[in-house]
């Protein structure tokens, strides 16, 4: 195995010990008691357990992002990419966060460690929702006059809604909900 399958196996390890004890219980031998890597050799390739869950972080990232793209392509009129997008990105948060419960009760301690790794991915997504919006007011779809602040609104509008829907808890009915909040960002409240 070279050190990038290694690497990778760590983070995979990590995943699990992660969703299993939550991050302030996981210590480095549960995440080498789910590799063929001793604590010692862990360090070989992180510094320390909260390097670790940046990288478990940065993968869920970019398989969400993945599985966003995925969504966007299977629609070809903008207003459907954008009903598309927000669903797939709130069900995506929703199983892993099923996966994810016993980070829940630690979720709030890590809310900066959180943000700092999600960076990155926001300046992706505020790109992705630019551009569905760019392109919806080309078809008619939408009606925006200033695209940069509406994509940071609804995306702004979406990561607020990710603690009360995913970090406490459980939503009654989370479909219905997620269909409001669709409905809600793409329609607002007036008569159509």
């Amino acid at each position: 195995m070279n050190k990038d399958d290694i690497r990778d196996n760590i983070i995979d390890a990590a995943s699990k010990a992660f969703s299993k004890f939550g991050y302030k219980k996981t210590t480095l031998d549960d995440i080498a008691a789910f590799t063929n890597v001793s604590k010692t050799g862990l360090y070989y390739y992180f510094k320390n357990k909260e390097e670790v869950f940046n990288e478990v972080i940065r993968r869920e990232a970019a398989k969400m992002q993945e599985e966003l793209i995925d969504a966007i392509n299977q629609e070809t009129r903008p207003i459907d990419k954008m009903f598309a997008y927000i669903r797939k990105r709130m069900s995506y948060l929703a199983n892993i966060s099923n996966y994810y419960s016993s980070l829940r009760y630690d979720l709030h301690e890590h809310l900066h460690s959180i943000k700092k790794n999600r960076k990155e991915f926001d300046i992706i997504e505020l790109k992705v929702l630019s551009a569905l919006l760019h392109e919806g007011n080309k078809t008619g779809d939408f009606s925006v006059d200033d695209i940069e602040h509406t994509a940071k609104t609804l995306l702004l509008v979406l990561i607020s809604l990710e603690i009360p829907l995913f970090g406490g808890s459980e939503v009654e009915d989370y479909e219905k909900t997620l269909e409001k909040l669709v409905n809600l960002c793409l329609y607002g409240i007036t008569p159509r």
